[in-house]
């Protein structure tokens, strides 16, 4: 079973993947998922990106119960009902940042480090 080792060294091995174009959305975690070229505002990838890194990493059965979503909103509620939100964050651990008052996601990413009050992902 992949350990959060094994998922975050997938994670780093895409730093500095970049959309084709820019701003496009066409990006490989994006042609992964759907499984051709996609772009244009309908494909946010943040989401896409997680699923691939964890199916790189032999851990598709920790990405919403070996499912597929590209909605942070949906995957952040999945893991809210299986009890899976916690508090006391580890590398390895998913994030779901809401950048205003609603009650959706709207980027999410994967902790590399935890420490002095705050988070690297």
């Amino acid at each position: 079973m992949a350990m959060a080792k094994d998922i975050l060294d997938v994670a780093r091995s895409f730093i500095g993947v970049k959309e084709s174009p820019p701003y496009s959305n066409n990006v490989i975690f994006n042609t992964h998922y759907y499984g051709r070229e996609v772009s244009g505002s309908a494909y946010p990838w943040c989401c896409a990106f997680v699923w691939d890194v964890f199916r790189i990493a032999g851990a598709s059965d920790l990405f919403y119960g070996g499912g597929k979503t590209a909605g942070c909103t949906t995957l952040m509620n999945y893991y809210k009902n299986q009890g899976q939100i916690v508090t006391d964050y580890k590398p390895g651990d998913l994030v779901f940042y809401q950048f205003d008052d609603d009650a959706y996601a709207e980027h999410i990413g994967i902790i590399e480090s935890v420490g002095n009050g705050s988070i690297v992902a």
